[in-house]
């Protein structure tokens, strides 16, 4: 199991290296694109004493933190998925309930830490840019970082499942349909490219689309606080989604201590 996992381990850790190290370099040209396009289309004009070019470089800053947590989340995904596999199997060995022990929390941390790095990368940038003095300029300022979130995401997703799809129809040619060893045999090798693929396309790839999903309505949320924000002068109305998602934390954390299983 050690071996194998080790393997797997070697293989995603060298996918994820390399698509995101092109994926950093599409951020960088996208967040420049970006900022000059809000610049130019923000013409002279500011909002309450922020001109054009603040608003554009604020909004590239946002997109480039934006994607920088949605790697890190992807990374997460995978390390922690990709370590619980064999403590998984190992368990399975002695009993069901150890298994979806393992399983169940081997699952929350990397979804507890993603959601908490989504709360905390939304609340420190929007208090980065004024949030404490301007609370209804600020959430407008932060868009790009919802933005830099899904950019990533998006690619983590569909070069994951690429090669996750062609992996697998790789292993199963080469495998049952050529050589005749069975589905899922360590002899093949395809079988651990396979692997590799499950790990970086469905943990490493759900793991930054968690993240920008998470950010993207936390973002959005706060946005239409302002509407209220305007009518109470209570900023507590744009602060209420990041409270929410505080406490679905907390309730969740509750609800995986309270799962239990029988026998």
């Amino acid at each position: 199991m050690e071996e194998i996992g080790g393997m797997i381990f070697e293989g995603a850790w060298a996918f994820l290296k390399r698509q995101y190290s092109t994926i950093g370099w599409l951020s960088i040209i996208v967040a420049v694109a970006v900022a000059a396009l809000v610049g130019v289309l923000g013409g002279h004009r500011g909002i309450e004493g922020i001109t054009a070019f603040g608003i554009a470089w604020r909004t590239g800053v946002a997109f480039m933190a934006g994607a920088l947590c949605s790697a890190v989340s992807g990374f997460i995904g995978m390390i922690v998925a990709v370590k619980c596999n064999a403590r998984c199997a190992h368990a399975s060995q002695h009993s069901l309930k150890e298994a979806v022990n393992v399983a169940l929390r081997g699952g929350a941390v990397p979804g507890f830490l993603i959601v908490a790095l989504s709360l905390l990368g939304v609340a420190a940038i929007y208090f980065a840019y004024g949030g404490a003095n301007t609370p209804d300029i600020a959430p407008h300022l932060i868009v790009g970082f919802g933005f830099g979130a899904s950019f990533v995401a998006l690619f983590a997703q569909l070069g994951g499942g690429i090669y996750t799809k062609a992996a697998d129809m790789g292993a199963d040619l080469v495998g049952k349909v050529e050589a005749g060893i069975p589905e899922d045999d360590p002899r093949n090798a395809a079988v651990i490219a396979d692997l590799v693929g499950d790990n970086v396309g469905d943990c490493a790839g759900r793991g930054a689309d968690l993240f920008e999903s998470t950010a993207a309505e936390n973002i959005g949320a706060m946005i239409l606080g302002i509407a209220i924000y305007a009518i109470t002068g209570n900023v507590a109305w744009i602060l209420f989604p990041l409270v929410i998602r505080a406490f679905g934390i907390f309730a969740s954390m509750i609800g995986i201590l309270c799962v239990r299983i029988r026998g």
